[in-house]
């Protein structure tokens, strides 16, 4: 039985203070066990958070399963990036610290490091075990004094590595509880039918909508790109896109800036414009369909 995963400390924010901290999604994990994560950052209004694609690349003791991605649950003063990463090592560990980059209007450049966590990782277990193995010894005390033993005790380790290579392929091949997510179409209907009663909404909205694209544009992509500006994004992407969709994308984009930086105030008009944009861009970046052989 897989032991579970406990959080044991985690720094508290202050308030009105650029700060950063994981939220763990899942209850348990063994060494080489998928975690869910979320990693938020607290900010200001006028600052822009940017996390590095290898933010993990230096510490070979966790592996990335996926890069990381902007959540659509960002906000102007919160963004969040959703990550699944895994232990190579087993016992009370702190979890990864990665450096966020905040950006000011005027270029300013600061970080702030995630707060302190601390976890606990299990080592996989043989059916019917409830603790790890202790060492055990190949040779004995005598075992010098004569070799007529040897052929038994490789024959042995050949047995137990077959069957640790049997268990690995189970434990990779087990089928992980997959949480079911609305779409980013869905997605995009809910902002849609949000309804825009003063400015602070309209701009909570357009956080919110140009998330959602940039994410779901990156993820169907295969390639993170959160830490680029929304203007250095428009540019990496606008060549993948044909003339009109990449005309509409960077209109919803200069658009969103002007409501989220500049203090612009769209009609509802103006604003179910720029959601058209944004579907016309979500169905442009849709992998083709593969015809039936």
């Amino acid at each position: 039985m897989i032991a579970g995963l406990a959080v044991l400390s985690l720094a508290a924010l202050s308030q009105g203070t650029p700060a950063a901290r994981w939220e763990l999604g899942g209850d348990s994990a063994a060494v080489g066990e998928a975690l869910s994560a979320t990693l938020v950052v607290e900010h200001g209004a006028d600052q822009r958070a940017t996390l590095a694609a290898d933010w993990l690349a230096a510490d070979y003791s966790w592996l990335e399963l996926e890069p990381a991605r902007l959540d659509a649950a960002s906000s102007a003063t919160q963004t969040r990036w959703r990550v699944r990463f895994a232990s190579l090592e087993a016992g009370e560990r702190e979890l990864p610290r990665p450096q966020v980059e905040l950006v000011e209007l005027d270029g300013t450049k600061s970080n702030v490091a995630a707060a302190l966590a601390r976890a606990r990782f299990a080592p996989a277990l043989f059916e019917g075990e409830d603790a790890p193995r202790a060492p055990r010894d190949f040779r004995s005390a005598d075992a010098d004094a004569s070799s007529a033993d040897w052929p038994w005790l490789l024959a042995g380790g050949l047995a137990i590595a077959a069957l640790a290579g049997m268990l690995g392929w189970k434990l990779r091949g087990r089928a992980q509880p997959v949480s079911q997510e609305p779409s980013a179409e869905a997605r995009l209907a809910q902002l849609g039918a949000r309804k825009l009663d003063d400015a602070s909404e309209v701009r909570e909205l357009y956080y919110e909508l140009t998330a959602l694209v940039r994410s779901e544009v990156d993820r169907r992509a295969g390639e993170s790109r959160s830490a680029c500006t929304d203007e250095e994004w428009v540019g990496r992407v606008a060549g993948t896109l044909e003339a009109e969709t990449a005309r509409a994308l960077g209109e919803l984009v200069a658009n969103a800036r002007a409501a989220k930086y500049g203090g612009a105030r769209p009609t509802e008009w103006a604003v179910r414009e720029d959601l058209a944009r944004a579907e016309k861009v979500l169905r442009a970046s849709q992998p083709p369909q593969r015809s039936a052989a």
